[in-house]
């Protein structure tokens, strides 16, 4: 590879990067604050459903906050295209897309791994990918949403290794309190 074509791919990817970054016009921490929420209700509400030997309810709770949480991401994502002052509000389409395809991928690793009937492993599954997903955006937005989607995927392993019986309380208040926390200080920072 030529040193000028090299610089050119940096100069793409670089450009990339900020079209990303300029994509959420502060929107992104409405997303994460949306979504630590969700969690925070669900992995709580998981929790106590359990206790109490209503593991099938967690199904219900779950389908309700997930279709609540892309519902209000689509509705996030139109406002954002709406309020953008550049042409590279677009993104949150694919944003959205690429989210829904490691959803895809998931629900294709627990049809094959019968992790259905596991609730651990299939809620440990969840977080990981959420996690990579949120490293690998950060890659391309801000350095800080990779941080918490490594501090979310090692709290799940931490959590599932050594404390199984009070994962979903662990990943309610400490994943869903990063998402939170996190989104609160890309929202100040945006102001």
């Amino acid at each position: 590879m030529q040193p000028q074509n090299a610089l050119d791919d940096l100069r793409a990817i670089r450009q990339i990067m900020e079209r990303a970054r300029r994509s959420s016009d502060g929107f992104g921490g409405w997303f994460m604050v949306l979504w630590g929420a969700i969690w925070l209700v669900g992995f709580t509400g998981t929790h106590f459903l359990v206790r109490i030997n209503r593991a099938l309810s967690v199904n219900w709770l779950w389908m309700f906050l997930d279709t609540l949480g892309v519902l209000l991401s689509i509705y996030l994502g139109i406002r954002m295209g709406q309020r953008a002052r550049t042409r590279s509000s677009s993104l949150w389409l694919p944003i959205l897309l690429w989210w829904l395809a490691l959803a895809a991928f998931d629900g294709v690793l627990i049809w094959k791994l019968r992790l259905y009937t596991e609730g651990l492993n299939f809620a440990f599954l969840m977080v990981l990918t959420i996690a990579l997903g949120y490293i690998q955006f950060g890659l391309f937005t801000h350095w800080a949403i990779s941080v918490i989607g490594l501090f979310i995927g090692l709290l799940a392993v931490v959590m599932a290794t050594w404390l199984p019986e009070s994962f979903n309380l662990g990943v309610a208040f400490l994943g869903g309190g990063a998402l939170i926390g996190g989104g609160i200080g890309f929202l100040r920072q945006g102001e």
